[in-house]
C-alpha cells in the first residue's frame, strides 16, 4: 500500500510574524486580520491564549486583557510566498509534494496553509528508514526556523488529522492506526468559527472522534456548513483534494566556451558576470530570486571542478551573488595545475521565491552594542555567506547533541545556513558586542579531533608527571575515575572498550581530560577543559 505523510507547519502565519520580531518568541503574540485599528485576532501563541487573548477578540479588546501584547499583520501574498518557497524545500525529501490549503472551512482563511502531503513511497534507498526520513526532514525544517508536525499514513485527510492531533513524528503500520490518531485531533485545530465550536462544546463534542459520532446530514443545519463539510472529510464521504501540485522548476543553465583555454581568475569572473546577468534577467521576468548558484569548470586535460554558491536569502541581487562567486572561484581557480586551462565555463541557477524582508521597526538590543552602533542581522547573514562562499559549506557549522555511549560520539557537527546562524545569536546575544554569552559558572570542554597520546606514567605519581611537558608542569591533582566500558558486540572484529576518565590539574592551573584505555595499556589526552 502506497504511503504519504503529511507535513504540518502549524499557525504559518504565526510563525512567519514570529520570525520577522524573533524577541517577540519570549512573550505574547497575535497575528491580526488586517493592518487596521480595528482588526481581528486570527492566530495568537500560547502565551496569548493563556492571558485570556483568544482568535476572534478585536483587537482593541485583546490589547486591553492583555496589555504586552504584541501584533501584527501577515500579508497573504505574504504567506502565498512562504508556502512556495517550503514547498521547494520540500521537494528535496520527496519527488511529489502538495498543499492542503483547501481542506480549511470557508471561513478559516489560511487554516491549513503550513499543510503539505508528501508522497512517502520509494524513499528507503535515498534517506533510509521512514523514521530516519522524517527526522530529518523536521530538522531541515527547523534549520529553516519552522516549527513541525509529520504524520506518514495512507489517506490525505487521515495524516492531516493526525498531525494537528499530537506535535513531533508520527509513522502509522496499519490505516486503522491512523484512524485511531486522527479521531484524537482537537476540533479547535481544524478552524472552525468559534461560535460553532462554542456550541459543540456545550454537548461535550471537543474531538474528531467526538464529532463523527453525531448524524452528518443534521450537523449542518444546526452548526453551519463548515462543520458538515469537516464531518464529510472525516468520514470518508468526500476525498480530500490537494489544491496545489508544485513541481520544482529547472535550473536556468548559461555556458560559454573558450577559443583559447582561460588562465586568468579576474577575467574568469568577468565572464562569470555576463553569464549572471543573463539568468537574473531570464529569472526576473518569472519574478524569482537565485536560492544557489553551481558552476562547472571544464579543463583542458578533461579535469573537471565544481562548485557553488548559496546566498543568506534568495537573492536578486547581482552584485552580491557575484562577489560571492569569486571568492568560490578563486578558491578553486588557485587549485588548477599551472598547465591547466578552463575549456568551458557552466552556471546554473537554482530558482525560488524572493524573499521578503519587511522592515524591522521594534529592533531588539542585539542590533546595538556597547558602542552604540547599530548591528544589521542582513549584513551578518551575508558576511557568513562570504565564509561559507570562500572556503566550503563545511566552514558554517553548529554542535549537535545526540545520543551515544561514548563521549566524542555525543556531538556531531551540522552544517548551518547563514540566516538560521545570525537568528540563533539574536537569541542568544543580547548582552553586549557578544554574539553568545556563556551562562554564568558554565566551563568549556575542548575535544580533540583525535586523542592524544600520553607520556607513560610512573607508580609514584600523580606528583610529578609531566602530562603536557615542562612547560606545563606536572599534575598535582586527579578527580575520578569516570568509568565506561562497552563495545562487547565487536569481540570478534575489534577491541572492546573499557576507560576510566579523569580530570587532571596542572601545576599552571590548566585542567586537562585525560583516560586509561585498560585494553590498549596506554594514557589519552581527550580534550581540555576552560
Amino acid at each position: 500500500m502506497s504511503r504519504l505523510a503529511c507535513v504540518d507547519v502549524p499557525a504559518l502565519p504565526l510563525q512567519i510574524l514570529l520570525r520577522r520580531h524573533p524577541a517577540w518568541r519570549e512573550g505574547p503574540a497575535a497575528v491580526l486580520t488586517e493592518d487596521r485599528v480595528h482588526a481581528r485576532i486570527r492566530w495568537a501563541n500560547r502565551r496569548a491564549i493563556r492571558l485570556g487573548v483568544r482568535p476572534g477578540m478585536p483587537q482593541v479588546a485583546a490589547t486591553a486583557r492583555c496589555p504586552e501584547l504584541r501584533v501584527g499583520h501577515v500579508r497573504p501574498e505574504e504567506i502565498e510566498r512562504e508556502i512556495s518557497r517550503l514547498s521547494e524545500r520540500l521537494h528535496r525529501w520527496s519527488p511529489q509534494v502538495e498543499s492542503a490549503s483547501t481542506l480549511g472551512p470557508a471561513l478559516s482563511g489560511f487554516a491549513a496553509a503550513g499543510s503539505f502531503w508528501l508522497r512517502a513511497s520509494g524513499l528507503s534507498t535515498l534517506f533510509g528508514p521512514l523514521s530516519d526520513w522524517t527526522e530529518a526532514l523536521r530538522r531541515d525544517l527547523a534549520e529553516d526556523g519552522f516549527h513541525s508536525s509529520i504524520a506518514v499514513g495512507f489517506t490525505r485527510f487521515g495524516a492531516f488529522a493526525a498531525a494537528r492531533a499530537r506535535f513531533g513524528r508520527q509513522i502509522f503500520e496499519r490505516p486503522a492506526e491512523e484512524k485511531r490518531a486522527a479521531g484524537l485531533a482537537p476540533l479547535i485545530r481544524f478552524g472552525l468559527p468559534e461560535r460553532t465550536l462554542r456550541d459543540l462544546e456545550k454537548l461535550g463534542i471537543r474531538r474528531l472522534r467526538d464529532l463523527l459520532e453525531l448524524p452528518g446530514r443534521e450537523l449542518g443545519v444546526r452548526f453551519g456548513d463548515e462543520a458538515r463539510r469537516l464531518h464529510r472529510l472525516a468520514s470518508g464521504e468526500i476525498e480530500a483534494m490537494a489544491s496545489r501540485v508544485f513541481t520544482p522548476d529547472p535550473p536556468v543553465e548559461r555556458t560559454i566556451r573558450f577559443d583559447s583555454a582561460e588562465t586568468d581568475g579576474e577575467r574568469l569572473v568577468f565572464h562569470a558576470k555576463r553569464l549572471l546577468d543573463g539568468i537574473l534577467e531570464e529569472l526576473g521576468g518569472r519574478g524569482q530570486a537565485v536560492i544557489g548558484l553551481d558552476f562547472e569548470l571544464h579543463r583542458e586535460n578533461g579535469a573537471r571542478s565544481t562548485g557553488s554558491v548559496l546566498p543568506a536569502l534568495p537573492s536578486e541581487d547581482g552584485v552580491r551573488l557575484l562577489s560571492l562567486l569569486r571568492l568560490r572561484l578563486r578558491s578553486a581557480f588557485s587549485q588548477q595545475e599551472p598547465d591547466a586551462g578552463i575549456s568551458a565555463f557552466v552556471l546554473r541557477a537554482r530558482s525560488g521565491a524572493p524573499a521578503i524582508e519587511p522592515p524591522d521597526l521594534f529592533a531588539g538590543a542585539w542590533q546595538e552594542g556597547s558602542s552604540g552602533a547599530r548591528r544589521d542581522p542582513k549584513q551578518a547573514a551575508e558576511a557568513l555567506a562570504g565564509i561559507r562562499a570562500e572556503f566550503g559549506e563545511n566552514a558554517l557549522v553548529r554542535i549537535e547533541i545526540r545520543e551515544a555511549h561514548l563521549p566524542r560520539s555525543r556531538y556531531r557537527l551540522r552544517p548551518v545556513s547563514p540566516r538560521r546562524a545570525v537568528s540563533a545569536a539574536r537569541r542568544t546575544g543580547r548582552d553586549g558586542d557578544r554574539l553568545s554569552a556563556d551562562p554564568p559558572g558554565a566551563i568549556i570542554r575542548r575535544i580533540y579531533e583525535q586523542p592524544l597520546v600520553l607520556p607513560h606514567r610512573g607508580g609514584g605519581e600523580p606528583d610529578g608527571w609531566l602530562l603536557r611537558g615542562i612547560e606545563h608542569g606536572p599534575v598535582q591533582s586527579f578527580a575520578g575515575p569516570y568509568r565506561i566500558s562497552g563495545g562487547w558486540w565487536r569481540r570478534l572484529s575489534g577491541r572492546p572498550i573499557h576507560r576510566d576518565y579523569f580530570f587532571v590539574r596542572l601545576k599552571r592551573g590548566e585542567v586537562c581530560w585525560v583516560f586509561y584505555d585498560r585494553e590498549r595499556r596506554s594514557w589519552r589526552l581527550e580534550g581540555r577543559v576552560e
